[in-house]
């Protein structure tokens, strides 16, 4: 994220990192830093960003958002994120403020990350996903999207004839910049940022509701213009900050104050190295653990845990319906226990552990076949740290309910010395007659 090596010298003195999203045709939408706006706030933004130009399909201006993504790239649309305001305005009333630049402007002092003191305990106004939603619409939606933003305005003013949103004075806020300041108030609500205020309204009394139930019964023009262009949830991948090191949920639970928000975000994952656990709520999320060991509950839905390399890599075992995942490449995904998850991403391949129990009977590889290479697995995992056998229960081949020596001698002595062939199921895959303390984590030899 260091600036590039050609830069203006005016954003040289002011910033000292970069990032970008490259828009479909190929040009970019930037992101100035300077010195304690944390990488973690930096990375949030960016993918706020990339969130709110990301297609939301069914939806009447948003099923395709390159137009706007590419007039943001055309327009050199940039998020200068300042130390704070005074920092802003030093800089935008000197030479920052005269370079031609669609830039929208936000702090580190009003923007917090996930697992943080400050978004845990909603002591900080986030406004984040209002300053980069202002960036979106006044470089993107309004130059491209017209009808949108005639929805957004005529939304504002009948929310403002029935006294549910009360803007500033025009001396403060121009009455063209009214649509810009009552949508988002309508997503910062509608995705959980002011549930926590106790007088039962947002923006300091600007706007009249701040949860979703009293918005959707409120204002229902207000949330019909916002999901005309935006998903009903907050899928930008986020971060739990790299301190965090006990239970992050997403689930409600009104005693976890912070869960207001948390409920209405689908794609988590754990940053940092400390063992960490991760809830998922009732949402499809999509969830990972950081590089230390991390306990990972999906909740319901249909969930899906990322992983940082390929299938071949991890170790896979199932015990009592947990699947553990063990990285064998040292610091980089830990160990993983994983409950209520539907799908292993890995680089190369997705896995379902929840798929049926079938299985044969001493193919310990999983290549679908019996022979020498089955033992040798087998002897590998037990005696020289190779990787834990992805079925344990094709790997017990004397059905003892434990993975031992005894099982690569049976496997020898039945192809070589005539011996007893493996229990069932053999010779054709098919469900342990025997169930009992061994699973299956994959059962890919077998459909």
């Amino acid at each position: 994220m260091a600036l590039p090596a050609r830069v203006h010298s005016v954003f040289r003195s002011s910033f000292d990192r970069y990032t970008k999203i490259v828009a479909p045709n190929g040009g970019a939408i930037h992101f100035l830093l300077q010195s304690q706006v944390t990488n973690e706030m930096g990375v949030r933004a960016r993918e706020i960003l990339r969130f709110y130009i990301t297609d939301a399909p069914g939806t009447e201006f948003g099923s395709d958002k390159a137009a706007v993504a590419n007039s943001m790239a055309n327009l050199d649309a940039t998020l200068v994120y300042f130390n704070s305001e005074s920092a802003a305005e030093r800089a935008i009333d000197g030479r920052l403020g005269k370079v031609d630049l669609f830039f929208q402007d936000l702090y580190a002092s009003e923007s917090v990350v996930e697992g943080s003191r400050a978004y845990v305990n909603n002591t900080v106004r986030d406004a984040t996903l209002e300053e980069v939603f202002h960036l979106v619409h006044g470089a993107g939606i309004q130059p491209t999207l017209p009808a949108f933003h005639s929805r957004i305005t005529a939304a504002t003013n009948a929310a403002i004839s029935a006294g549910i949103y009360d803007p500033p004075p025009t001396r403060e806020l121009p009455r063209a910049d009214r649509p810009f300041e009552y949508i988002i108030s309508i997503i910062d609500v509608y995705y959980g940022m002011w549930a926590h205020e106790r007088g039962g309204d947002s923006f300091g009394g600007e706007y009249r509701y701040n949860t979703r139930a009293a918005i959707e019964a409120g204002d229902p023009a207000g949330v019909a213009a916002m999901l005309a262009f935006l998903p009903p949830y907050l899928e930008a991948s986020l971060a739990v900050t790299g301190s965090w090191n006990s239970e992050f949920t997403l689930t409600r639970n009104p005693a976890v104050p912070y869960t207001h928000k948390t409920q209405y975000l689908t794609n988590v994952r754990l940053d940092g190295t400390r063992n960490a656990s991760l809830i998922g709520n009732a949402l499809d999320n999509t969830l990972a653990g950081n590089s230390g060991d991390n306990r990972i509950d999906g909740g319901g839905g249909i969930d899906s845990v990322l992983f940082s390399g390929r299938f071949s890599e991890y170790a896979l075992t199932t015990r009592a319906g947990v699947v553990e995942v063990q990285d064998t490449i040292r610091g980089r995904d830990g160990t993983d226990r994983l409950s209520a998850v539907e799908r292993l991403v890995f680089t190369d391949r997705v896995v379902d552990p929840t798929a049926g129990g079938s299985f044969l009977r001493g193919d310990g590889n999983g290549d679908g076949t019996i022979d020498l290479t089955d033992a040798v697995y087998t002897l590998n995992y037990l005696f020289l740290g190779g990787a834990v056998p992805a079925c344990l229960d094709a790997a017990d081949v004397d059905d003892s309910e434990e993975v031992q020596l005894t099982d690569a001698i049976y496997t020898l002595g039945f192809l070589f010395s005539g011996g007893a062939p493996p229990p069932a199921p053999w010779p054709d895959c098919g469900e342990d007659p025997t169930a009992e303390g061994l699973d299956c984590a994959t059962r890919e030899s077998c459909p």
